[in-house]
This record gives structure tokens, C-alpha cells and sequence, in this order.
């Protein structure tokens, strides 16, 4: 996946703060977000439980290294030159997207 952007087909918020936190689908598997500590890490994966784990394929880190919380607005434009984000996050329950690991 390195070397493109990711395009995401569906995103969910499945965490507010500390860590703000995303997951969704992408064309050929799954994509996990996760901002905690001023530390953004983007990872990929064929299930989504593999993207928790899996490859880091973006990592940003902010300038004061404890911030948790990110607004989507942000995290699309600090993810531009990787990811294919959807204008808006999905606002209920996504069919495919579990809820819990």
C-alpha cells in the first residue's frame, strides 16, 4: 500500500479522546487511526483487528506530545498526501465495521 494513497471507503469514530481514534474500510481491507500522546498513526490491515496491529503506513507527532483529541477536519488534511478520506465521518454504526474487537 506504500507508495499511494489509501483510498477509505467508510469511516467510523470509535473513540472521542485520549486516544481519538478511527476505524474504517478501505478497497482491499481495513484502516485504523489512532491519535493519543501527540502521536497520529495510520495502519492497514485485511481485517481490522489485523490493522490494530498491523504496518504503520503514516506517522505524525504534534509539537507538544500529549494531545488526544482530534477533529476529522484535521486529521484529513494532516493525512492528504496518504489517505483518500470520505468529506464525513459515518455518523451511525457502519455494517462491516465492528464495534468492539
Amino acid at each position: 500500500m506504500m507508495g499511494s494513497m489509501v483510498k477509505i471507503t467508510e469511516i467510523r469514530r470509535t473513540c472521542f479522546a485520549c486516544p481519538a481514534q478511527w476505524e474504517g474500510k478501505t478497497e482491499s481491507g481495513y484502516v485504523y487511526i489512532r491519535f493519543r500522546g501527540g502521536a497520529l498513526a495510520v495502519r492497514c490491515g485485511s481485517t481490522v483487528k489485523d490493522a490494530i496491529a498491523g504496518p504503520t503506513i503514516f506517522e505524525w507527532h504534534d509539537t507538544d506530545g500529549f494531545a488526544g483529541f482530534m477533529e476529522y477536519d484535521e486529521l484529513k488534511k494532516l493525512t492528504s498526501g496518504v489517505l483518500d478520506l470520505p468529506d464525513s465521518e459515518s455518523s451511525e454504526e457502519s455494517e462491516g465495521i465492528p464495534a468492539k474487537i
